[in-house]
This record gives structure tokens, C-alpha cells and sequence, in this order.
């Protein structure tokens, strides 16, 4: 074969073949680099040109069946010797680029902080504020954590595996490694997010009066585990035996692995849109204040952030699952995976936040220390001081009316504070009304809208 010096993507594909075959096979050399190791063959079969497979065996340390397998795929002898010579004379003009694993170090850095801080804020809030931390919290701790394994795996990976591009920059046993921690990482991935997900719809079942937004709290939780179960399932069977690097000739894999994936994960981003919109029909109900209505509905529709991140991670799964041309860019998957966990436990934390800045910052959400809208107070103070300065009986009751109906947060209210509700706001005044209808209450459960 004559050496080329501008390689196509057919040669990087073969050499990226014939580099993985050739590094299984030589178990002698598990760790050199597998471009070492046609180096090394090449200088054997230039010692001996009419090598026996006992030679061979020797020299590279391979089991008699794997190199039976291999001269088999070939089919000519001679073929294995002219391919490794081939390639020895190109590995000048192979491309060598380090691994994308760089691009996960800073975005595992910030988020882990961010999120942290957001969970921290979170639980202070339904402790101060909600009157306790409650189960669906302690469920998003757990996907917090979930979150925090998958993405110290996937940092471990991008620093201390994933040292290359390109498949002839590794030894076999670091190939080996990385079909494992791919595995690890395509099951800690589903899990994390069903937890996540399991959280948010535990809180929207406990908000929830009506039973067919129960059903559908239900019906969506079914749909996400099923979605779950099946991604986790195919990533642990897709291959025959499980642990496919061990035989890396006989294994049977399936050969349209991206395909279940971008299937899963497009029913994935769907479970994303359809829990956050859940609760947006709850919210356009309520009796609010327009400014407060729109308030709520962002807080509760922050969630399409982390819809918009796993639609990037889907995109990245189509681009760069398979190897294309020896080059494996699998930490940029991680990356907009990471993204995606995090966000979505941000924006789920998001109205036991926004309750905490009505409490210990209501001017950063333009509110009085009552809970009201300050500008509605300020307008109210101007008609108050207009005119001569005074203000007629009807003035007065209007007035204690709008500042009757405060603004309720399912996190703002705890049981205890209800005898106080009760006994300064009349059960005849449109403030009690407003506040019944705004309000899905039991002795048992929370108190308040999930504004």
C-alpha cells in the first residue's frame, strides 16, 4: 500500500478498526497505546516475514480462538501483515487532539456550586417559611446526589479516560474502561432524572385538589418510569455479554444503538414539557393580581430551561454518538447532560425561592412587607393623599380590602398561622373570599396556592 499523505475519512475509519482489533488481540500490550502496538507488530513481522500463529502467539500474548477470529474477518493471512504495515507507515499523518473532556470541567464546577446553593436556599425556605421540609424535598436531595454521582463519573471520565480524540491514542485496557464507564453513565443518566421528575410531580399530587390532575400526575410518573426502565434495560443488554470488551470479536451488539436512544430521549423531553406545563392551568385560575398571576406563571414555566437543555443533549447524542473518522467526542454528550440535571433542579426550587424573597427581600419582587404588590400600595397611598388630605369612609374600606387580599404561597403559610388568618380577615369581606378560592386547603396537607 503507498502512504497517503492526506487521509480520508475511510482511512481514519480503518485505522481506527484495525488499531482496536489489533489492541484486544495483543493482551501482551494491554497497556501501550494501541498505535504502539502496530508499531511493535510491525517491527515482528520484519524480524519474521513468514511468522507462524504459534510465532504470533508468543509475541502478542492472544488466545488461539481470538486469533483464529480475527485471520477469519480478514480472510487472507497475509491481509493482517500488509494492514499493520499499512498503517505503521500513515501513523505520521493520523491527527492526534487531546479529548473534549475540558469542556466538562467548568460547567461541573458552576453548576455543582449553583445548584447547591439553590437546594441549600430551597430547604431553608420549606423549614422557615413552609413550615417544614417535606418528602418531595427530601426526594430532590436524593436526585441531587443522584446527580452529583453521574457527574463526578462523567468528570473522571472526561479527566482520566477520555485523554484522546481518537482511538490509537489509547491502550486497550483504557478502551476498556471507557465501554465500561459508558454503560455506567447510560444508566446513572435516567435514574437521576426520574428522580428529579418523581420530586416535582410528588409536589404538584400534594397542590392538586381536582382528580383528573391527579390522574395526570399519575399517568405521567407511569410514563416517565416506563421511559426510564427501558433505557436503563436496553443500555444494560445491548450487547452480548454485558461486559462486550471482554470479547471483543464475539460479542453481539445491536447495530442501531443511536436509534433507541433518540427514541428515549425524544419521550424524555417529552416527560420534561408535559410536567412543567401541569400546573400552568392550576395557576391561570387563580384569583391574582395580573402582575402576580404573570409571576407565577414564570416561576412555574422556568422549567422549559432544562426542556431546552435536553433537547441540546438529544441533538449532541445524534451528532456524536458513533465515532466518526476515529474521533469520539462522548464528554460533550455529558456536558449538556450535566447542564440538563442541574437545571432542571433550579428550576424546580423555584417557588420555594421566589417564597423566599417575599419574605427577606420583597422589594427584588416589587412587594411590601404584607405580601402586597408595592406598586398597588403606592397607588393606593397617592388616592390616599390626594384631594384635601382625607379620605371618606368608602376610600377606607376599599382600601383595607386590597390590602386584605395578600398574596398567598403555598411555601409563605403554615398550619399555625391560620387562627391569625382567621381573626384579621373577615369570613364576609371579599379578602376571605378571594383567599378560599386562591388557596387549596386541608388540616393535613399544605396550605396555600402554588403561586
Amino acid at each position: 500500500m503507498g502512504t497517503p499523505v492526506n487521509l480520508t475519512k475511510g482511512d481514519l475509519d480503518l485505522a481506527a478498526s484495525i488499531t482496536i482489533n489489533l489492541g484486544f488481540l495483543a493482551r501482551n500490550f494491554y497497556d501501550t497505546r494501541t498505535i504502539d502496538v502496530i508499531s511493535a507488530f510491525a517491527g515482528f513481522y520484519n524480524d519474521t516475514p513468514n511468522a507462524t500463529d504459534p510465532e504470533i502467539l508468543a509475541f502478542s500474548g492472544a488466545r488461539p480462538q481470538d486469533l483464529s477470529l480475527l485471520l477469519q474477518v480478514l480472510g487472507e493471512r497475509d491481509m493482517l501483515r500488509d494492514s499493520i504495515f499499512w498503517l505503521d507507515a500513515i501513523r505520521q499523518y493520523l491527527p492526534y487532539t487531546p479529548g473534549t473532556g475540558h469542556l466538562l470541567v467548568p460547567v461541573f464546577a458552576v453548576f455543582t456550586v449553583v445548584t447547591t446553593i439553590v437546594l441549600a436556599l430551597r430547604l431553608w425556605s420549606r423549614q422557615t417559611i413552609a413550615g417544614g421540609i417535606r418528602g418531595y424535598d427530601w426526594i430532590m436531595v436524593f436526585g441531587y446526589f443522584m446527580t452529583l454521582v453521574y457527574s463526578a463519573s462523567a468528570l473522571y471520565h472526561a479527566v482520566n479516560i477520555n485523554i484522546s480524540s481518537q482511538f490509537w491514542g489509547y491502550s486497550w485496557n483504557e478502551i476498556a474502561r471507557q465501554q465500561m464507564f459508558y454503560i455506567v453513565l447510560d444508566i446513572l443518566y435516567p435514574i437521576a432524572a426520574l428522580i428529579i421528575k418523581s420530586s416535582l410531580l410528588l409536589f404538584y399530587y400534594s397542590l392538586f385538589s381536582g382528580r383528573y390532575l391527579r390522574l395526570s400526575v399519575w399517568a405521567t410518573f407511569g410514563f416517565t418510569l416506563a421511559t426510564t426502565m427501558t433505557i436503563i434495560l436496553y443500555s444494560i443488554f445491548k450487547c452480548h455479554p454485558v461486559a462486550y470488551w471482554s470479547e471483543w470479536y464475539t460479542s453481539e451488539c445491536d447495530s442501531h444503538q443511536k436509534i433507541p436512544y433518540l427514541v428515549t430521549g425524544s419521550f424524555m423531553i417529552l416527560s420534561d414539557v408535559i410536567i412543567w406545563v401541569l400546573p400552568l392551568p392550576m395557576v391561570l385560575k387563580l384569583q391574582l393580581y395580573r402582575r402576580e398571576k404573570i409571576a407565577a406563571i414564570f416561576t412555574f414555566s422556568l422549567g422549559i430551561f432544562a426542556c431546552i437543555a435536553s433537547i441540546f443533549r438529544l441533538q449532541a447524542v445524534h451528532k456524536y454518538f458513533f465515532t466518526s473518522a476515529g474521533t469520539g467526542k462522548t464528554p460533550i454528550i455529558n456536558t449538556w447532560t450535566i447542564v440538563e440535571l442541574n437545571l432542571a433542579i433550579i428550576c424546580a426550587s423555584a417557588p420555594a425561592l421566589r417564597a423566599l424573597c417575599i419574605r427577606h427581600a420583597p422589594k427584588l419582587l416589587s412587594y411590601g412587607s404584607n405580601g402586597t404588590d408595592s406598586s398597588s400600595n403606592s397607588s393606593n397611598n397617592s388616592n390616599n393623599n390626594s384631594g384635601n388630605g382625607s379620605m371618606n369612609e368608602r376610600n377606607r374600606k376599599n382600601t383595607k380590602s386590597v390590602h386584605g387580599r395578600v398574596i398567598v404561597h403555598h411555601d409563605q403559610i403554615r398550619p399555625s398561622d391560620l387562627a391569625s388568618l382567621r381573626s384579621g380577615i373577615s369570613r364576609t369581606g371579599s379578602g376571605w373570599s378571594d383567599f378560599e378560592k386562591s388557596v387549596h386547603y386541608s388540616s393535613t396537607s399544605r396550605i396555600g396556592s402554588p403561586v
